[in-house]
């Protein structure tokens, strides 16, 4: 069977790629423990993953008490009223969730009234006084969507929470600055990426009842600003990525063509000499008939004739219709060219 021969390339060519690959190899791990390095120390960020808004909008009137300088019945939107001559307010509180997407929200709310006086002494408030009562009872809602909506009307008798602070003021002889405040309570949570977002917003409407005038206000600031919820993660460097990605098919391509020309390729000299040319020729016109074995061919048990002709081969073998065998030593530069007939070997050596 013939022998793949191997590819002869010059010794400093052969030399030199081995040492650039060698040297694409040292490069290609440098490149890749930088890379895990620095996986390992990634940043940290902080991703925005859900924004909303909370909106709060209120409108009332007073009903006024029947007397002989006021002529409206109910007066809406005013911000300063006759004390003594309210009656009933009647309120409307609206509020307005609003979130960049669609999610699970769980809500709940109540309006409750909070009565509270104070006693003004040397510059300094003490609170003497105060009464809650819920407005309206809590409710409690689920929803899947983006948006809720709040509205809730009701009737607030005023007119009682004064006669309540005027009694209180002459039972005790005491001179005391009042505030009625009605306060929406509400509180929602939903869960975005694994965080609960727990928003809780009380927006309310201050009745500032004074011994001769009421004045309405809300102490809510504007409250349509978005709330921004972020979750930490960590920062994805894109060229890591395409370092660690280059430098490992660089690595794999280097081992593969080391390996090649390790197994495939041998050195050449590149020192021309007769011996090289003549057997360079030989092996190339007569590459059919010639096969190439790996151990010196036994002379001894058979009767070993010598040819010195090169072409005397050649017909030995086609007479025969024997192969050529061929045994090289490189080291000592000599080759053998062998035909077996019937116990006869057939010899011709070719050596510098």
């Amino acid at each position: 069977m013939k022998k793949m021969q191997k590819i002869r390339i010059r010794k400093s060519v052969r030399k030199t790629i081995f040492v650039l690959l060698l040297v694409s190899i040292v490069v290609a791990m440098v490149t890749l423990y930088d890379s895990f390095n620095s996986e390992n120390k990634k940043k940290f960020v902080n991703e925005n993953i859900y924004e909303y808004t909370n909106k709060y909008l209120y409108s009332y009137d007073v009903s006024m008490l029947e007397n002989g300088y006021v002529t409206e019945k109910n007066i809406g939107d005013k911000n300063v009223y006759i004390t003594n001559l309210m009656d009933v307010a009647n309120i409307n509180m609206t509020y307005l969730y609003n979130a960049n997407q669609v999610s699970d929200i769980s809500y709940s709310y109540k309006i409750v009234g909070n009565l509270e006086s104070v006693y003004v002494k040397d510059g300094e408030e003490q609170r003497v006084f105060k009464n809650t009562e819920v407005l309206v009872e809590n409710k409690d809602f689920t929803v899947n969507s983006k948006d809720i909506e709040i509205s809730e009307s009701f009737e607030l008798n005023i007119k009682d929470k004064i006669q309540m602070i005027k009694n209180f003021q002459q039972e005790v002889g005491m001179q005391v600055d009042t505030t009625y405040t009605v306060v929406l309570e509400v509180m929602s949570k939903t869960n975005i990426m694994g965080q609960e977002v727990l928003n809780v917003y009380s927006p309310n409407l201050v009745f500032e009842i004074g011994p001769k005038t009421t004045k309405l206000k809300t102490t809510t600031e504007e409250s349509s600003k978005p709330q921004i919820i972020t979750k930490k993660s960590q920062t994805v460097d894109q060229l890591s990525e395409v370092k660690r990605t280059v430098a490992t098919i660089v690595l794999i391509i280097a081992i593969i063509l080391i390996l090649v020309l390790k197994i495939k390729t041998v050195d050449n000299n590149v020192i021309k000499n007769e011996y090289k040319i003549e057997l360079n020729r030989i092996l190339k016109e007569c590459e059919e008939k010639i096969v190439e074995v790996n151990d010196k061919i036994d002379t001894d048990r058979q009767n070993l004739i010598d040819v010195i002709d090169f072409n005397e081969v050649i017909k030995l073998s086609e007479e025969l219709s024997k192969p050529i065998l061929y045994w090289n030593n490189e080291n000592l530069e000599e080759s053998w060219f062998c035909v077996i007939g019937d116990k006869i070997l057939y010899r011709y050596i070719l050596k510098r």
